[in-house]
């Protein structure tokens, strides 16, 4: 009689376990499913954003405003010392 009781016991938190299981298994795949379509959105709208200002674009304005491109040549590097 103790074991049946104890296999009754053990089925029931079996089933309490698996069901709180399942439910956070779905949460999991919905959260998942929502990650891919905000990495979908932003990929989306990264393509937009490349679109409408591209590098030309950029360089464009970067001129037409006055800014002159570093002369690699005057530029040196200085070692720290310890």
């Amino acid at each position: 009689m103790k074991y049946i009781i104890l296999s009754l016991i053990l089925l029931c938190l079996n089933y309490i376990y698996s069901a709180y299981s399942l439910s956070v298994s779905k949460d999991y795949a919905k959260k998942v499913q929502e990650l891919k379509k905000e990495k979908e959105r932003s990929l989306i709208l990264k393509a937009e954003l490349e679109k409408h200002v591209n590098y030309k674009t950029a360089k464009n304005y970067a001129e037409s405003a006055g800014f002159s491109p570093v002369d690699w040549g005057r530029v040196k590097l200085v070692k720290a010392s310890k």
